[in-house]
């Protein structure tokens, strides 16, 4: 398994990770409000598809380091939501959700959970017609959010958000560099 997130052919990204189960335990990560606030956004629970839901991020909160917010990401600092369409929610093993954004453009974002004895694999994949500078952010987002849910379902502290972030950017886009060319 890659650490890393990879690029598949059709241009959808893709992240996959093995975490501590069980199987209902990491499909609470994602669907409980209270507990995706942990790694990702706060906001409504999910509990079936049709629904929308608030995504609410503070990133400041998801780790207990004092970072200064990047630049690039100010407007951020004093949180940002989203109103989140659920798509498919078949519990616990499949979410698909709409992610409208007025700023990036909208992505199709997909989680899927299986069991590997004790353990549960993540697949994440986010679909969408995306901008090469788009692509790079989202990566390393996802890269870092998902570190944050493991390590704290680990119970480990995570690294801080915005250094790990702008790091795995750099990463990314060396990563991705002959993908991110035929974008845009």
């Amino acid at each position: 398994m890659n650490k890393y997130g990879e690029m598949l052919e059709d241009g959808t990204l893709k992240f996959v990770r093995v975490l501590p189960g069980p199987i209902d335990r990491i499909w609470a990560w994602i669907t409980d409000g209270e507990k995706r606030a942990e790694w990702l956004a706060g906001g409504g629970d999910i509990t079936h598809a049709g629904q929308t839901v608030r995504f609410d991020f503070q990133h400041d909160r998801l780790t207990p380091h004092d970072e200064t917010y990047p630049d690039k990401y100010k407007e951020m600092a004093a949180g940002v939501s989203y109103d989140v369409e659920v798509r498919v929610c078949e519990a616990p093993y499949r979410l698909v959700l709409f992610w409208p954004s007025e700023k990036w453009r909208a992505s199709d974002i997909e989680f899927r959970l299986s069991e590997e004895g004790k353990d549960v694999k993540l697949q994440l994949f986010q679909r969408g017609d995306v901008k090469a500078e788009e692509l790079i952010g989202s990566s390393a987002g996802w890269h870092v959010h998902l570190g944050i849910m493991a390590a704290k379902l680990s119970g480990e502290a995570p690294a801080p958000f915005w250094s790990a972030h702008e790091a795995f950017c750099r990463e990314y886009a060396e990563r991705f560099k002959d993908e991110l060319a035929k974008l845009d």
